[in-house]
């Protein structure tokens, strides 16, 4: 073994038992998560649906520790930081797993919903629509994208973004009761 394997060795043992004492894990429950890490991804995700984010986020962390280039422990670090309110640093772990997993859908569309939440709406609609090109059959994306629309005021886009869905999705009630709301409002912004 060379001197510089030895030395990243031990620097990340040492960050590792650092980080570990300050997230208060112990070494067990690190190496049984570090053993299974779809665990660690399931379990995160279900502290994001019971809205406990600095659970889901003290998870999160450790996967990324343990493997920064998958692309579940990446979003659900993104998701928990929007969720904690540090869209920046969400941002930049969900940009980070984009480049390194350009045709993951899920997270352009959580890329989306963050720039949405920092007031960017032309980068939120231009991740929706790279996200239903990679994957259309995502019901929530569409619907994120007519709803990010009618926010901006783009009546038109929106109606043509829940025509597509609707193409795709033709029994959808939501989708059929949103473009009665569409054209109402449509209607409504020529008097």
């Amino acid at each position: 073994m060379s001197d510089n394997q030895r030395t990243n060795q031990r620097s990340l043992k040492k960050v590792s038992s650092l980080a570990l004492k300050e997230m208060q894990i112990g070494i067990e429950e690190f190496n049984e998560l570090r053993e299974n890490p779809s665990l660690l991804v399931d379990t995160g995700y279900e502290y994001v649906e019971m809205g406990d984010y600095e659970k889901a986020l003290k998870l999160f962390s450790i996967g990324a520790m343990l493997d920064n280039t998958d692309p579940d422990i990446l979003n659900g670090l993104g998701i928990t930081l929007c969720e904690l309110g540090k869209f920046s640093k969400s941002r930049r772990i969900l940009e980070h797993s984009i480049k390194l997993n350009p045709n993951d859908a899920v997270t352009l569309a959580n890329l989306a919903g963050v720039c949405w939440e920092m007031g960017d709406p032309d980068q939120a609609i231009y991740h929706y629509t790279r996200s239903l090109e990679i994957n259309p059959d995502i019901e929530e994306i569409h619907f994120n994208l007519i709803n990010l629309y009618i926010e901006c005021g783009a009546l038109y886009m929106a109606y043509m973004a829940c025509l597509t869905f609707m193409e795709r999705f033709p029994d959808d009630e939501e989708a059929k009761e949103l473009m009665e709301e569409i054209i109402l409002n449509l209607a409504i912004s020529l008097y």
